[in-house]
């Protein structure tokens, strides 16, 4: 079997020492305070955006603030001890642009972010015990900075502070290193050794499968018909042990003979095992939501595939049975997006059997309507983006919390539709809901705002989020300034082991004010068991790269929480950027 390395199309796995010592890692050298760019983005101004390190080597936490407004950035930091501290700056920009830094009300003479990226002593000052503010002031438009520090080290040398990087709490376990990503991963265990292995399934519809340790079991390569169409939107596919040999197989789309096919693959080796067309229309058609879940339509385990196809125009819900049977088709005539990004089987009646929420329908397992608010989103613009379920009125019964674009975010009836509460938070598109802030009355929905950049220079997208208690009260919004570039995802599970959900958005986790503590260099994509040890773990996504990170204190029962296939169906099969 070829390597990775071999195909010249390199994957790097490096797996860090599993420890619990929270004191394996401290927050900064002695007798220095490390102020991060991210420690300003609360205040964040209008104009002012974060980025990734790309042309340049690196940025500290691989996060940098680029200052195209005038607007000063204001933060605070614990000097913890008195003395003289010595200010440094990481940043870069040109001859006309640049800044000045404010510490203890006292400016720096030094101007940085006026030549390339560097690392930049300035001014000494006589700093006293305790909390001082930090300003980025005078700015010049349009320099980039990724950390300030103040130190009593007159030599520091910013090699001293690399391994200060990230949150005390977070421990790298695994990286794969490859040019298929940003390919959208799938996760399972396709050749029964209990560890998790993964898909990549790239924009034109290409699946690569690797095992745990990163080696390339198979790959389908996608024509290059049509691979245009098909790469706007995330690719389907799914990994799911339908005979109980313990080693799962693969459901995807290939095009064979002219024809599309839903196919059910070997895990380990990607012959087919069984195929059906499609349930699309005849070539040519658009690819606007092609996805596959896993469901559960009986009193036994989920075995079932929900297939959902948006080809332009009409919008097919497929169910079928693990030998590709079909068992029922619910066919809408509706335009792109109108019925949403993804299927979701969920037990909403909490009878042990799934029903089948779309877009703003929800259908029974034989496939048969219960409700629709189809007349809160009659036009293809206006759509449900991304759901969740909880028992929102704490009346014993499931509910169901949508973000639904520019009409807002809907807490509803889970069978019956009607509406408990419902808010605006600009273009409502990702969401989690749950206990997560102390003090306010839960559970809480926590929105991703979205905003559309137009003005020259402007972001394409931004997010913000907003906060809402069990009432639909406007609790928090964070960042308090601007929204941040980016389209981010929320992710949430039991990071600790303790048993109590925790949430992540971006690169950061939510604190118990819902506002975000950088936690990793990437974005946060997925958060499952990755290794099985009882405790869930965040999977990162960037350019070339996905990583898997843990808590440091996280408690480890040794348990696998996959193998409860409920678990595995919901949190790790079903898994969508929606």
């Amino acid at each position: 079997m070829k390597t990775l390395l071999q195909l010249a199309v390199c994957v790097c796995l490096s797996i860090c020492l599993f420890t619990n010592d929270a004191s394996a890692q401290k927050a900064a050298p002695a007798g220095t305070v490390i102020v991060p760019a991210s420690s300003f983005l609360g205040g964040m101004p209008k104009g002012d955006i974060i980025a990734d390190a790309r042309g340049d080597s690196w940025y500290f936490n691989n996060t940098a603030l680029v200052l195209n407004s005038l607007t000063n950035l204001i933060t605070w930091v614990n000097v913890p001890e008195a003395g003289k501290y010595y200010v440094y700056v990481r940043s870069s920009g040109e001859r006309r642009t640049g800044f000045k830094v404010v510490v203890a009300n006292m400016v720096t003479p030094e101007r940085f972010g006026d030549t390339t990226l560097s690392w930049k002593r300035g001014s000494a000052f006589d700093l006293k015990a305790g909390r001082t503010v930090v300003k980025i002031t005078r700015i010049n438009p349009s320099p980039i900075v990724d950390v300030i520090v103040l130190s009593k080290n007159p030599n520091l040398k910013e090699e001293d502070i690399l391994p200060y990087q990230l949150n005390p709490d977070v421990v790298l376990l695994k990286e794969y290193k490859s040019p298929l990503f940003p390919g959208l991963p799938k996760f399972g265990d396709v050749d029964g050794d209990k560890k998790t292995d993964f898909l990549i399934l790239s924009p034109d519809f290409t699946a690569t499968m690797f095992d745990n340790l990163g080696k390339q079991l198979w790959q389908y390569q996608a024509p290059p018909e049509n691979a245009r169409l098909r790469s706007e939107f995330e690719a389907p596919g799914v990994i799911w042990d339908f005979d109980h040999d313990g080693k799962a197989e693969v459901v995807h789309w290939r095009f064979i003979d002219g024809k599309e096919w839903l196919v059910i693959a070997n895990g380990q080796t990607g012959e087919i095992i069984r195929k059906t067309e499609w349930p699309t229309q005849p070539l040519p058609h658009v690819y606007n939501n092609f996805r596959l879940a896993i469901a559960k339509l009986t009193k036994g385990a989920p075995n079932e595939i929900a297939v959902f196809t948006d080809m332009g125009g009409t919008i097919n819900t497929t169910l079928y049975d693990s030998n590709l049977k079909q068992l029922w088709q619910h066919t809408e005539k509706r335009l792109k997006d109108n019925q949403g990004h993804y299927i979701y089987p969920l037990d909403i009646d909490e009878d042990g059997i799934d029903e089948i929420l779309v877009g703003s329908q929800l259908l029974d397992a034989k496939g048969k309507e219960i409700w629709n608010r189809f007349d809160l989103v009659n036009d293809n613009h206006d759509h449900a983006d991304s759901y969740k379920v909880i028992d929102m009125d704490h009346d014993g019964k499931l509910d169901i919390v949508i973000s639904n674009s520019e009409t807002g975010v809907y807490a509803i009836k889970g069978m019956t539709k009607q509406i408990i509460w419902q808010a605006v938070a600009e273009h409502s598109q990702q969401l989690d809901v749950g206990n997560f802030l102390p003090g306010v009355p839960a559970p809480q929905t926590v929105i991703g705002g979205r905003t559309y950049g137009k003005a020259p220079g402007e972001p394409g997208l931004a997010s913000q989020l907003f906060w809402y208690d069990n009432k639909g009260n406007l609790v928090n919004m964070w960042p308090h300034g601007f929204p941040i570039n980016g389209n981010p995802n929320f992710v949430s599970g039991n990071w600790h082991g303790k048993g109590v959900r925790e949430v992540f958005w971006y690169k950061f986790k939510l604190d118990n004010k819902g506002e975000g503590v950088l936690y990793f260099p990437d974005q946060v994509y997925h958060m499952f068991d990755f290794t099985g040890r009882g405790a869930d773990e965040v999977v990162t996504f960037g350019r070339g790269v996905m990583r898997i990170y843990g808590s440091r204190t996280a408690i480890h029962t040794g348990k696998d929480r996959k193998a409860d296939l409920r678990y595995l169906q919901l949190n790790v099969a079903n898994h969508t950027h929606y």
